[in-house]
């Protein structure tokens, strides 16, 4: 019979983990450390984001390049038929939060999309160079943005 170990008390599970770890030759306090840092850094982002709906304060458009496995996916594929090969694929997104705090909330897993987050390469603001982003609404901008881009070749992915 085979027990599911998310079902153990919680102290059993952790030193179920810390002796699996054990013999597997990984340090199980680095692992928690490590869980402890994200959650701490979670934590902060979601404050920097309570302040920013307080303000009413304005949102920043962001582009994260995608490694070009993405194309592996049927979905990616389709939502951009009109794909130049050798063009970067890329994530478009918009955010309460500076764009390189996303990245990393992107590559941490923290409400993130899962190209992004497996995929995720580095940003690329320099792609939105010669966008012309006035008198759309935060709303429009995105979608604007991921169009633009796609008109020039880019393979582009947004939620």
């Amino acid at each position: 019979m085979i027990t599911r170990i998310g079902s153990w008390p919680r102290d059993i599970r952790a030193a179920a983990i810390s002796g699996i770890m054990a013999a597997m030759g990984r340090d199980p306090d680095h692992s928690h450390r490590a869980d402890l840092q994200r959650d701490a850094r979670i934590a902060g982002w979601k404050q920097k984001a309570k302040q920013a709906a307080r303000k009413k304060q304005g949102r920043n458009l962001y582009v994260i390049t995608l490694h070009p496995d993405v194309l592996k996916h049927a979905d990616f594929r389709v939502a951009n038929p009109a794909y130049v090969e050798g063009l970067p694929c890329v994530y478009v997104g918009m955010t309460v939060h500076e764009p390189g705090d996303r990245y990393e909330q992107h590559k941490t897993g923290y409400r993130s999309s899962k190209y992004p987050r497996r995929y995720g390469v580095e940003l690329a603001l320099e792609l939105m160079d010669g966008f012309e982003s006035s008198g759309l609404t935060d709303e429009a901008k995105e979608e604007a943005l991921a169009n633009w881009l796609r008109g020039q070749g880019y393979a582009v992915w947004q939620n």
